[in-house]
């Protein structure tokens, strides 16, 4: 079965900001297993609010042109039903039951937090410190600079 498996990591405020960003993974997977990947994106973007309106966008931009059953955690949909997830975003969608659903939507999580991470650390490097970027500029740097247009 082909899916994409999203998952969402910087929920949090920072500043008065969220500094967000959503990994897509599209992938056959089995009931039991993740048995290949076709394609990684990491979509980062920084909001001044969080809602609903904010995370269906996000996942949205993420996946589109993507191909498969959407998976993701009943956390990041604020635990709604599955329909009103479906009615959202437009397509069908489902909370990952299998051990091959859990296995994608766990790749998704490692990846979305190691991109996170990438962006919220991007600032040492020696041309953002000298413009004196502190963690949440070196996001912002991360979000305009596209510096992951390589895995969308």
């Amino acid at each position: 079965m082909d899916v994409v498996a999203v998952d969402i990591s910087g929920r949090h405020e920072v500043n008065g900001r969220y500094y967000m960003l959503c990994a897509a993974v599209a992938a056959r997977i089995s009931a039991r297993h993740l048995e290949k990947v076709y394609q990684v994106r990491q979509y980062p973007r920084a909001t001044d609010t969080l809602g609903l309106r904010e995370v269906s966008d996000l996942v949205f931009s993420a996946t589109v042109g993507l191909s498969g059953l959407l998976l993701a955690e009943r956390g990041d949909f604020y635990n709604i039903e599955r329909w009103r997830v479906q009615s959202l975003l437009g397509r069908e969608f489902k909370y990952p039951e299998s051990l091959g659903e859990r296995l994608a939507v766990e790749l998704a999580h490692h990846i979305s937090l190691s991109g996170r991470r990438l962006c919220s650390e991007w600032w040492r490097d020696g041309s953002r410190e000298e413009e004196g970027y502190g963690i949440e500029g070196g996001y912002e740097a991360c979000v305009q600079d596209d510096i992951l247009g390589g895995l969308r």
